[in-house]
């Protein structure tokens, strides 16, 4: 048999997912509980004795806090995992109030901006498989992920299941920080808590990442792997636009006219241009494969200004010349209801008053938006 250092390695990460943490409460806890439980007993397990005894426990316990770290998926990771950018887009959308600022900030700091460009491509195809045999949803997009790469790709599925064997490594010893900490607090050991609550927030923030990278892997390998299959049919050609009258074209961007009420007054929001910051202008951005106006809209908003904006109304399509092509640009107007991080961080946004807004654009159209806006807006 053939010896696979990968396999041998992951199988190690696993076993000491278990045994470590129950050996960390088992000697934790052994002077307290030990007599409790042996009685007289406890002070005869000396030598090989002991040995088994304590190994025996600490890897029974150590099952007991897989289990617990294993609630850590549905209690935490999944949670957080639907705080990212594109949930809050969701929300908004389904008039929902966005997730609280904490846990925004903490998913930004656990995940890459674009998290969820790998699994909005990974859904489609999965459906496209298993719809074959009417079982779209029977397996979550990671683990059919998984199935792929068993069948054919073990060096693909081998660097999956080291990040997520480590990954349930630090997940098994949360739950053993956790009763250290709820220990040193009853104890009031504080410099200790400051301690374990630091060290805690840390493997909490590993978890996340090395979970985080281990879906990824597994993405990005089926994209690999599909990207590399010979085409099975001929896609259509692409129908001629030239005789399609111009008020049914599809928009192309998306954007909008963002308000706020502020200190008895309605202020609109504008953003510097990006090729000219003495120019000023309406949010707005190229329509993503996919996505729909209303969701550019308000990712494109975000990304420019850092608002979170609930689309309020439809306002008009914009048609324009921008870089000798011709852009059509859905408007809407929008209700700032947050402000969050700016992706462009080098464009500066203001917001002002009506007629100070339609004075600091030159563009005669955006003029015009504005005043549409802000007549929809009185009429709401």
């Amino acid at each position: 048999m053939d010896f696979e250092p990968q396999k041998f390695f992951i199988g190690i990460i696993d076993f000491f997912s278990i045994l470590l943490p129950g050996a960390v409460l088992t000697y934790l806890f052994k002077d307290a509980v030990g007599p409790a439980l042996l009685g007289g007993g406890y002070s005869d397990l000396q030598g090989a004795a002991g040995w088994v005894a304590f190994i025996f426990c600490s890897y029974l316990l150590g099952h007991f806090l897989f289990f617990l770290g294993s609630l850590l998926d549905d209690l935490a990771y999944d949670p957080l995992r639907r705080t990212t950018a594109k949930e809050q887009i969701t929300r908004l959308l389904n008039r929902r109030n966005l997730s609280p600022k904490p846990l925004r900030w903490l998913a930004a700091l656990c995940f890459k901006q674009d998290a969820d460009a790998a699994i909005d491509r990974i859904l489609p195809i999965k459906k496209s498989y298993l719809s074959r045999i009417d079982a779209p949803q029977a397996v979550n997009a990671f683990q059919w992920c998984k199935a792929r790469l068993a069948d054919g790709h073990p060096e693909a599925l081998a660097a999956v299941n080291r990040f997520e064997a480590d990954s349930k490594f630090f997940r098994s010893f949360i739950p053993v920080l956790l009763v250290m900490l709820a220990r040193a607090l009853y104890l009031k050991q504080w410099a200790l808590s400051a301690g374990l609550l630091l060290t805690t927030g840390l493997a909490f923030l590993r978890y996340v990442e090395l979970r985080f990278k281990s879906t990824q892997q597994a993405y990005w390998h089926v994209l690999t792997l599909e990207s590399s299959r010979e085409p099975t049919s001929t896609a259509a050609p692409a129908s001629s636009t030239a005789s399609t009258p111009k008020e049914l074209l599809p928009p192309t961007h998306a954007g909008g006219v963002v308000f706020r009420n502020r200190h008895s007054r309605v202020e609109y929001l504008l953003v510097q241009a990006k090729k000219d910051p003495g120019d000023w202008v309406l949010a707005k951005g190229h329509i993503e494969p996919g996505e729909d106006t209303a969701r550019c809209a308000i990712r494109e908003v975000r990304e420019e200004t850092g608002v979170w904006a609930r689309i309020a109304k439809d306002l008009k399509v914009s048609e324009y010349a921008a870089e000798g092509e011709t852009v059509r640009c859905q408007f809407y107007l929008m209700q700032a209801v947050d402000h969050g991080r700016q992706t462009d961080r080098l464009r500066r946004h203001e917001w002002l008053p009506l007629d100070a807004a339609r004075n600091r654009t030159r563009y005669p159209e955006i003029k015009d938006l504005l005043t549409m806006a802000d007549a929809a807006r009185c009429a709401m």
